[in-house]
């Protein structure tokens, strides 16, 4: 439970990393980071970290008490992986957009689904054992 516990609290610290950079500067993140044209109005950004940051705190609700709750961490790797999705098909597709920030999200978010995997794993190996 060791691993899963400080994969979910570093999980955590990004997504809540994250969701405040989003919710703060979403106009200065979309247009001079990722190089996305100006948009009308920006609150579906801010929505967007509004809800990172929430699931930073439910991955902390699940940390704390990981012996019991492993499982939950599931929700997690299917928001992670479908992330990861996300950005490599993003990245592969020819847009005007930089693809290499793409592609860097989607090395670092594969990264993350996968020590996610491995601290699932893990617990599961540690509960299974412990019947």
């Amino acid at each position: 439970m060791t691993l899963l516990r400080r994969v979910l609290y570093l999980e955590a610290l990004l997504w809540s990393a994250k969701g405040t950079v989003l919710a703060l500067t979403p106009r200065y993140l979309l247009i001079n980071i990722v190089g996305l044209q100006p948009y009308p109005e920006y609150a579906w950004v801010r929505v967007a970290g509004v809800m990172a940051f929430s699931l930073a705190l439910l991955m902390v609700l699940v940390a704390q008490n990981a012996e019991q709750t492993w499982f939950w961490t599931w929700a997690f790797i299917i928001a992670q992986g479908s992330m990861t999705a996300l950005f490599l098909l993003k990245a592969g597709l020819t847009s005007p957009t930089s693809p290499a920030f793409w592609w860097v999200c989607g090395a670092f978010s594969t990264a993350m689904t996968a020590l996610l995997l491995w601290g699932i794993a893990r617990a599961y190996g540690e509960s299974s054992s412990e019947v």
